[in-house]
């Protein structure tokens, strides 16, 4: 099969793509970084296909929609490949995915429910549990959370290696990701500060080395209190801050192979889906509320935990989680969403 791959430059959606198309090794596939002509041209050819996706438009319609809203660059990468199939992720790929599709004679799939153009028009929709409506329809594969490129038997094979690199002791380790503000979640500096302690008090009575990072919506005073608290290179020896230098090209990737357990902040749920479906035990960890109303995701971390190896917990049992899991030697079940959509792709051709 060949494939286009269309980005918008995002790495939470390109990733999700990536998952799927890294699942397909059959496959051969062409990136390309969609650059539109201007937002307001974005916009327009989103609604066009949000009324015309329905039908089947005239090749010179969909050149004329193509030539007006994309840069010529962008148009030339499209016109060179020959696609099974375009697969994008995001509201902005969207309604080109649907164009080239016609206008290729290609299959098209999406990672998500763009917005306003909806999943009706695509040949296949890959939506996460959040995204479920209650009709079943015939072109939606359903998975519980979203694809991702996380693999277990690949963090396996980089852990030794890693390890090696880094001059790491062997030693076990908690795994730490932190993010930060949106609507309904943040995290205070006494919650930090809180978080900070009992993981500091763990490490020491278990004798495990910790590796942490943040996110780019952690918010400074919080990424100031860690590094100052977690600053001991022998405990911590990975400490990777978003708003300061990267030692490490990948450290998301870098702790999922060298962590035995992970903790996650419950505000990013792509991160609780990469860390659930890593083959390692997984906590999600209860942060501060902005708002009483609670989003989707939690209905969505409810039926992940029912699948996989993760638990919930707040800073304050946190420790207790952290003992039950390191204890544990029952065989890990990971979140295989990513295998899901790959099916779901493969079916398309067998139909």
């Amino acid at each position: 099969m060949r494939a286009i791959l269309l980005s918008d430059g995002k790495p939470g959606h390109y990733n999700q793509s990536l998952g799927v198309i890294e699942q397909l090794p059959e496959c051969e596939y062409h990136w390309i970084d969609v650059k539109f002509r201007s937002k307001r041209r974005d916009n327009l050819i989103r609604v066009l296909m949000c009324i015309l996706g329905r039908f089947r438009l005239p090749r010179r319609f969909i050149k004329a929609c193509l030539c007006m809203a994309l840069q010529r660059d962008t148009l030339n990468e499209i016109c060179a490949v020959a696609p099974d199939f375009i697969l994008s992720t995001g509201s902005s790929v969207a309604a080109p995915n649907l164009l080239i599709g016609q206008l290729l004679d290609a299959k098209t799939v999406t990672c998500c429910r763009p917005s306003p153009v909806g999943v009706h028009h695509f040949d296949r929709a890959i939506l996460s549990r959040m995204y479920w409506s209650r009709l079943n329809k015939r072109n939606v594969s359903k998975t519980l959370g979203v694809p991702n490129r996380v693999r277990p038997e690949k963090l396996e094979t980089q852990r030794k290696e890693l390890q090696i690199d880094l001059d790491l002791s062997d030693q076990r380790r908690v795994g730490v990701l932190i993010g930060g503000e949106d609507r309904y979640d943040t995290i205070t500096e006494m919650t930090a500060a809180r978080l900070v302690e009992v993981l500091q008090r763990f490490a020491t009575r278990w004798d495990i080395q910790l590796l942490l990072t943040t996110s780019r919506r952690t918010p400074l005073p919080i990424e100031n209190l860690i590094s100052k608290q977690l600053s001991n290179a022998q405990r911590c020896p990975i400490l990777v801050l978003a708003h300061g230098e990267k030692p490490l090209t990948d450290p998301v990737g870098t702790i999922f192979a060298l962590s035995d357990v992970i903790v996650v902040t419950e505000d990013s749920f792509s991160m609780v889906c990469e860390a659930a479906s890593s083959g390692k035990r997984v906590i999600i960890l209860e942060v501060d509320h902005k708002t009483p109303r609670r989003p989707k995701r939690h209905q969505v971390y409810s039926e992940i935990m029912r699948h996989a190896s993760v638990v919930r917990a707040g800073v304050g049992s946190l420790e207790t989680s952290l003992e039950t899991a390191l204890a544990d030697k029952s065989p890990v079940k990971p979140l295989q969403d990513t295998q899901v959509a790959a099916t779901a792709v493969r079916q398309l051709f067998k139909d």
